[in-house]
This record gives C-alpha cells, structure tokens and sequence, in this order.
C-alpha cells in the first residue's frame, strides 16, 4: 500500500472539521488517491488522524528533511510572530514507530468469523511456517498453497506456530532479540506483511477448523517484535485459543499425537539435547502418545533422525538466502516450508509449500 502523504492526513481532516462525513470525504477526496484502500480501513486512519497533533508544516520543513517529524524545536521569532529560524532535534526511527503504531491501532478491532457448515473430519493441521524473515520473502506463492490445504476439508483442529524469526530484525535499528547488528530492514514493510499473510490465514482457519490454535514460539531475531504481533492476534481473533507464554519448547498434544516446538537456536540444542528436553519437560503428554516428533527450525535446511522413536526434525524454510545462511554456509537449501496433516495416533502426511 502506497505511504499516505501528510497533506492528505490533513485535507482530509480538514474536511471532516468543514463538516464533511467521513463516507464523503472517502469518495469525493481519498479514494482518487488511494484506491487500494477499502473505506472501512479509511474510517479507522480518519478516527486517528482526527487525534493526532500534525506536525506544522513551516516547522517541519525548517532546516530539515522532508517527511520527518520534528521534536524538541526551538524557534525564534521576530516582532511579528514570523519564524525567522529554528533548531530540530529529530531522530530517524521515530516515523517508522508512528506508522506501526497506526497499523497496529487500525488492525486490533475483534472480528468473529463464521465457520463453515459441515462435519469435520478427525484430522489435526499443523502449520509451523518457520524462518520467515519477513520482508525478505514475500510468501505470497506460500499463502496461495497454504489457503488450498485449509480449504480442503473441515479439520478437527489446527495449530499454527507463530514467532520462529517470522520478523528478520527485533527493533528499528537493524538488530536482533540479543542486540546483535545484522542487516537492516524496513520494519513497519515487515509488520504490514505479516499482518496481511497471518490474517488470512488465521480467518481461513477459523472458517474451516472446529479448533484453532496458535502457540508463540520465540525465535533468536524477533522474540520481542513477534511477541508484540500476537498480542494484536490476540485482540484481533477472540475465538482463536493463544499460548503467548514465553516458554522456549511448547508442545501439541493431541489424539495420542506429540508433538515438540523449538527454535533451537541455543547451545544445547542438537537432536539428542532436544529428545530429552522434551521427554523430561512433557513427560505426561509425551508418554500417553503412541506417535512422537519434535520440530525445530532456526538452521534453514531440513533434516530428520529418528532417536528411539522420536522423529527430531529440522525444518526446511522457503525465501531468500540472508547473510547468516550465507556465511553458515546453507547455500542451496531445500527452499520450501512444511506443513504437517496428522490423524488420530500417527503421522497422515507432510504437505511442501
């Protein structure tokens, strides 16, 4: 979606004080505009703009880079009450978090999805789409095919695992959920992507499962970001059961089904450290399973050993290869993501997306 200028924030507000409704403002002004935009979404960003102090324009354009938002301006004025000069302080983030606060405020009102009628079939999905590395990747081919996997049948439950370095930076500045520098990436493009892919995804869900899941799985990149994003999931879907805990291995247990989430980014994380992790942690679930598995991600390539009957696998992820895999060297890794379909006690299939 193009960036909406500031003048139009303001026309528009200036509108809507001349006594203009905001149906009116959207078809005589916005939509020329900004036609991807639905008036729905127009009437939130009104309801803010309306709110928020615009920045003066004189001031802002004072000695300083258009588009940025001044703070802490000292002016200096003459007789008149005319602005003769001014010294802004100003820092280059603080229009990136404006903007994600925006999308964050227009993307938390609940909405209750209509399942579809129908009889489900005893099958649980499992949707761990680990790495993403939003904006890195797209995903949109990924979504096309998820969509197709959910709409095929009306599923007793599905699970999605979210977090797993969905975000490839935790902050504004380029940096990861320890602080280590890496490459920068325009966050609020990630945001609004991750948004729009788990979105629809999450209402395909909730048209087609009698039980929807999702468990925060915190990875070594975005811990805090993605923590922040399910917490709008949160808001956004009341009908959705969440795990937002902070817990570093979770685990699905379900028909006499077991299975493991982890990053397993940590020093004690090869596939025998993770068996008995597991095993000891979830020992009540782990036992009453008659099928086992654990799923982790973190070194974007697949892999899989089976330890006394535990299927200990590494995830392979789909998109760009970024600098770690680079210098890793996890060149020409399987570029796919897996999702998992299980029946009651056993594994019934692993569909590539």
């Amino acid at each position: 979606m193009a960036k909406i200028s500031l003048d139009v924030k303001q026309h528009c507000v200036e509108m809507f004080k001349r006594g203009k409704n905001s149906k009116n403002i959207y078809n005589e002004y916005f939509h020329a505009a900004h036609p991807e935009m639905g008036y729905e979404t127009f009437r939130h960003h009104l309801k803010y703009w309306k709110r928020k102090q615009m920045a003066d324009t004189a001031t802002q354009s004072a000695g300083t880079y258009p588009g940025f938002i001044a703070h802490g301006a000292t002016v200096q004025v003459n007789g008149h009450g005319e602005m003769v000069q001014a010294w802004i302080k100003q820092h280059v983030d603080d229009g990136w978090y404006s903007e994600l606060l925006e999308n964050i405020r227009e993307s938390t009102a609940p909405r209750l999805i209509k399942r579809k009628e129908g009889k489900s079939e005893p099958q649980m999905l499992e949707i761990p789409l680990y790495d993403q590395h939003f904006p890195l990747y797209d995903h949109e081919d990924t979504l096309t095919e998820l969509l197709e996997i959910i709409q095929s049948k009306r599923w007793e439950e599905i699970n999605i695992a979210i977090g797993q370095d969905m975000l490839h930076n935790d902050d504004m500045r380029g940096r990861t959920s320890s602080g280590r520098a890496i490459e920068k990436v325009d966050m609020v493009k990630a945001w609004n992507m991750a948004r729009d892919f788990w979105f629809t995804v999450i209402s395909a869900c909730l048209e087609q499962g009698d039980t929807v899941k999702v468990l925060y799985s915190k990875g070594n990149h975005d811990e805090s970001m993605s923590w922040a994003f399910v917490q709008m999931l949160k808001a956004m879907f009341p009908q959705v059961w969440f795990d937002d805990s902070m817990a570093q291995r979770k685990c699905i247990s379900w028909r006499n089904c077991f299975i493991g989430i982890t990053h397993g980014a940590y020093k004690k994380s090869n596939k025998n450290d993770l068996r008995g992790q597991f095993t000891i942690q979830f020992a009540e679930e782990f036992a009453k399973a008659k099928v086992r598995e654990i799923h982790a991600g973190h070194l974007h390539n697949e892999d899989e050993q089976d330890i006394y009957g535990v299927m200990v696998r590494r995830l392979a992820r789909k998109g760009t290869t970024d600098e770690w895999s680079d210098d890793e060297g996890f060149v020409g890794a399987h570029d796919r993501f897996m999702v998992f379909r299980w029946k009651p006690g056993r594994l019934a299939g692993i569909e590539y997306v």
